[in-house]
């Protein structure tokens, strides 16, 4: 998809060179907003496409969870915000019964003080909810996520039941450290698959059964070390077996995993790859893209339409520069924006919203300007009730505000996203640092939050050291009350009862990395969301994907990719 380029920039923050296309004019126009009749046009961003998704990222805490006490009860309570921030926290039920409305902590606007510098001083002060948990049951470790039952340390993730140490899951059961999965009923270690079942080390397979260590498999059954096969039974590296040798020589594999793991993986970085990992596209650009059209540069969309520089999730359109949004219309510089959302501009958590700029998890509501934490209500300026005709007046007078230089320092803050200094997490408690990983000085260079709490590791009878850990079916009970010391990291973890229970019927040895380095590690077998030029290895037409030349894969065009795997 080729744009015509109106304008070249050079990014703020990284200096790099971007450009501003037609398209890009064309989606600021459609979402720019009006009051009173009068249009205020959104300039082209100031900073690149990846700063400014970097930026939006430092807002989204999913991972990083904490023990500490509410604010309304003193009650322990499982929480995003560590208990050395400055915020209220409560239980979701204490915010709910809270007699105080949130529009107590509100204030008139102070046109001697920043916007920025209000809006900091009203997320200090408005009680914050500790989980973003919806409908679920025997779930209390788990964010932003809904209508789980029994799952521990799930993000982002709903409708799963009996499930651990996932992220992106979706309608499973029984399943353990997943990512960005749906459908899968007894797996273990998948990344991007669909409707498996009794399943492990699996990557961008779906409806398979009964495999392990399998890539780019559709519709098979008892494999292993395969890839690019379909439907296909009884097969180890992709060799066809008879259900006889197939039992008999998985028995003799599994006794000993090193080497085939090892030579499983070199095919794996040797094999051919698609460029791009799209189904059912029309005038888009960029990856994992499904049932969607003029896309650009978008990422892990489902259902989606005429969107430009957005990733995360389905049923959205009209949107640029959002990330994690479900059914949503008309969006700017936003996270966490949808659940039937309609023209919002710089938001940080919005449900059933509509004509919303530059707020923080306001639910149910329409015309909020620097809100917090608000319900049911509208026509409110930084959580400050209005009349309809007093919000028109006030909010272009606050524009005005944000737009004139003031006092010779020249104002940056309208049209422009929360500064990462406004953020209540630390860049490394965030999804940014697993997208833009940065050393604690680079961090801190380049002005954004950091945060150096350390929780305290519960009490444990003993601390086990990888090689420590044996054969499954001769671990003892007694290792639920033993930490286990990361082979990588060092930090320790402990086994939950349920996870060691199926260890153990699926015959899968017990992990030896903390939850958070698995996670990294899945996370590493998704390719960086940059998409790069090379040519097809096989018929040399020019392409877009997201493997860099340097890297070590043979990757075709779509075209020759379906004909040397489908035939």
């Amino acid at each position: 998809m080729v744009e015509k380029v109106i304008e070249t920039k050079i990014c703020k923050h990284c200096q790099t060179s971007f450009a501003i296309s037609e398209n890009d004019i064309a989606m600021l126009e459609k979402l720019s907003p009006v009051i009173q009749g009068k249009k205020y046009s959104l300039p082209t961003p100031s900073l690149c496409p990846d700063c400014r998704q970097q930026r939006r990222l430092t807002r989204r805490n999913e991972r990083n969870i904490y023990r500490s006490k509410s604010d309304a009860s003193e009650k322990e309570l499982v929480s995003i915000y560590s208990p050395d921030k400055p915020y209220k926290v409560y239980k979701f039920e204490e915010r709910r019964s809270d007699e105080r409305d949130p529009l107590d902590y509100g204030h008139e606007f102070d046109f001697t003080k920043s916007f920025f510098e209000q809006f900091d001083e009203l997320l200090r002060v408005v009680p914050h909810i500790a989980l973003r948990i919806t409908n679920s049951q025997n779930s209390e470790y788990t964010n932003m996520s809904g209508y789980n039952k029994n799952c521990y340390l799930l993000f982002a993730s709903e409708y799963n039941e009996d499930c651990e140490y996932g992220t992106q899951l979706i309608r499973s059961k029984n399943s353990y450290d997943t990512l960005n999965c749906s459908d899968m009923d007894h797996c273990y270690e998948t990344t991007n698959c669909d409707k498996c079942y009794n399943t492990s080390f699996a990557r961008n397979s779906k409806e398979c059964s009964n495999c392990m260590h399998v890539e780019d498999c559709i519709g098979c059954s008892d494999c292993m070390f395969c890839m690019h096969l379909i439907n296909a039974h009884y097969c180890i590296f992709n060799k066809q077996y008879t259900k006889e040798a197939y039992t008999a020589l998985k028995k003799d594999l599994l006794s000993d995993m090193q080497d085939p793991i090892q030579k499983f993986e070199y095919m794996c970085q040797t094999g051919i790859k698609k460029n791009l990992s799209n189904i059912n596209v029309e005038n888009s650009t960029w990856n994992y893209l499904f049932q969607s059209k003029n896309l650009h540069d978008c990422y892990d969309l489902s259902y989606a339409e005429d969107c430009t520089y957005t990733c995360m999730w389905f049923e959205i359109k009209d949107l640029m520069d959002v990330c994690h949004t479900t059914r949503a219309t008309l969006g700017y510089e936003c996270t966490s924006f949808g659940y039937d959302s309609y023209d919002g501009i710089w938001i940080c958590g919005m449900r059933t919203c509509n004509a919303c700029m530059y707020i923080f998890d306001v639910h149910h509501s329409s015309h909020m300007f620097g809100c917090v934490g608000v319900r049911d209500k509208e026509y409110c300026i930084l959580n400050k009730q209005y009349t309809k005709d007093e919000y028109e007046k006030l909010v272009p007078q606050i524009i005005e505000k944000m737009l004139i230089p003031d006092t010779g320092k020249a104002d940056w803050e309208w049209w422009e996203f929360f500064p990462a200094s406004v953020s209540p997490f630390g860049y490394n408690e965030t999804v940014a640092m697993e997208y833009f990983p940065l050393t604690k000085d680079e961090a801190l260079h380049q002005w954004f939050n950091r945060s150096d709490y350390e929780a305290p590791f519960p009490r444990v009878e003993k601390i086990l050291k990888a090689n420590e850990i044996h054969d499954i079916q001769n671990i003892p009970d007694d290792i639920l009350q033993q930490a286990i010391q990361c082979e990588v990291t060092w930090k320790l973890f402990k086994i939950t009862k349920s996870e060691l229970d199926f260890h153990r019927k699926h015959e899968l040895p017990l992990p030896t990395k903390h939850p958070d380095q698995r996670h990294k590690e899945r996370m590493a077998l998704r390719n960086p969301r940059k998409l790069r030029d090379r040519q097809c290895a096989k018929c040399s037409a020019p392409i877009k994907t997201t493997y860099a030349p340097e890297r070590t894969e043979v990757v075709y065009c779509e075209n020759c990719y379906n004909k040397e795997v489908y035939g």
